[in-house]
């Protein structure tokens, strides 16, 4: 149970107010220690204010340690360290607070146990930190004494929130409930957060998904990393245009809708191969995304997978995609039916593209829509202008999406990203990431199948 109350200290809010601490007990059976309160559970800012941690012991404990990990959007912070059985004092990032650990009398025996801390926290600290997630550990002789996850929010300070959920809930429908509430008011918090970090975007509650908490929203992205592949040539960018756009030449159809199902893997494929089928055959053909989710062994359907397997695993196969209307979208994992006399787009190979993202875009130009992976932690209340995110964990993809054309707006360079979430989220379904920074890792991924051929299905 160490540290609980380093949440208060740890999450400090973007003017002077409250911070809400909330607390998950990650422990397993091997781990002696649970946590189950804390107490207050709103601190004020500007304040010291001792907070006091409760719990379960099961077995007697002469000694330990603990160590913590401040975490804001996926990016540890601070981490800090200590005794168990001695107090200790540990400094926030920026200057924001400290709090001190009072320890506690080793030997402690077995049953319930108190921890107090004394918090410090700013009145007036950076928006950034108004939200964290709070990693703590702590082991002794005795082994795994306690795992917990610490979430804080700022306190709601909106008088408006009532009337920003109506306005969403006659735009989007809803089931109503106060939990649904709840999640929609911490959820407006974190878009001021985003909207204060990044400025040359817009983070709205108008938004299909600002019912859903970022936690279980995670759920709807599927996407594995790939690993050994061959890259592709490196092309003269000396006549490259300044904008491009593939939706401006036919090579993009409408925007789709992958539901709540993971298979965002296999939209970013499909939406590679038909406009890179287009680029090559003159064709433009809506294709199946169930087709892979049903078939493709090698990816997961729902829970997840990778173009580059799904490439590779059309030319093992020699499996080529049908088209949308032959092979509807179901959102959901469903037994394989394809037929081969339905088969219209095939291929013969696929490159990962550079790193570079001149190379991306000379490449975007060249083959048409490219596959890439990404960070999607600030693609949820996503609603327009160019996203240029201060914090997004460049090696933490989880979605599969597809760059469509580039750009300059305002000064920022930027690159035009189809998503797969319907046309009501964003930019019409699209989204403007930042270019030439890598942000959120996006240029990490890139990949595109090539030798695309299509045939007309045979009516049987």
């Amino acid at each position: 149970m160490a540290l609980r109350g380093f949440t208060a200290a740890a999450v400090v809010g973007v003017a002077a107010g409250t911070i809400n601490l909330s607390i998950e007990d990650c422990g397993d059976s091997s781990t002696h220690g649970h946590v189950s309160g804390i107490s207050p559970s709103t601190v004020p800012q500007g304040t010291s204010v001792l907070v006091s941690g409760s719990g379960q012991l099961d077995t007697a404990v002469s000694d330990g340690s603990f160590e913590v990990k401040v975490k804001a959007l996926g990016v540890t912070l601070q981490s800090c360290s200590g005794d168990l059985c001695g107090a200790s004092k540990c400094a926030l990032p920026g200057g924001t607070g400290s709090v001190d650990f009072r320890g506690v009398s080793c030997p402690l025996e077995a049953g319930d146990v108190t921890l107090g801390f004394d918090v410090a926290i700013s009145s007036a600290v950076p928006s950034s930190l108004a939200r964290l997630e709070i990693d703590i550990s702590s082991t002794g002789s005795a082994g795994n004494l306690l795992c917990a996850k610490i979430r804080t929010s700022p306190g709601l300070a909106s008088g408006d929130d009532e009337s920003k959920y109506e306005e969403w809930k006659t735009a989007f429908g809803s089931n109503g409930g106060e939990q649904e509430f709840q999640v929609f008011q911490s959820n407006l918090r974190l878009i001021e957060q985003m909207q204060a970090n990044d400025p040359s975007a817009t983070y709205s509650h108008m938004t299909p998904f600002a019912n859903i908490s970022p936690e279980d929203f995670k759920t709807r992205n599927g996407y594995r990393a790939t690993a050994g592949a061959t890259q592709a040539p490196l092309l003269d960018v000396s006549n490259m245009a300044s904008s491009y756009d593939w939706r401006d030449h036919g090579a993009v159809n409408p925007i789709k809708d992958q539901g709540q199902c993971g298979s965002c893997w296999a939209f970013s494929t499909v939406a590679n191969i038909e406009g890179v089928g287009q680029v090559e055959t003159g064709k433009l053909i809506s294709l199946s995304e169930q087709q892979l989710v049903d078939c493709d062994s090698s990816d997961g359907g729902c829970n997840g997978g990778l173009p580059s397997n799904a490439f590779q695993y059309m030319i093992d196969q020699g499996m080529g995609l049908e088209s949308e209307s032959a092979y509807p979208y179901k959102a959901r994992d469903a037994s394989c039916s394809q037929v081969a006399s339905q088969e219209q787009a095939f291929i013969t190979g696929w490159h990962q593209i550079s790193t570079d993202e001149t190379q991306i875009a000379a490449s975007l130009q060249q083959y048409g829509p490219l596959s890439i992976g990404i960070n999607a932690n600030t693609f949820q209340f996503y609603s327009g202008g160019v996203s240029d995110p201060l914090i997004c964990n460049p090696a933490a993809l989880d979605h599969g999406v597809a760059i469509v054309g580039f750009g300059t707006a305002d000064g920022k360079d930027y690159w035009t990203i189809r998503n797969s979430w319907g046309s009501s989220w964003g930019e019409a379904g699209y989204i403007r990431m930042i270019r030439g920074k890598g942000a959120c890792g996006l240029n990490t991924d890139v990949t595109t199948a090539t030798g695309i051929s299509t045939q007309m299905s045979v009516q049987v």
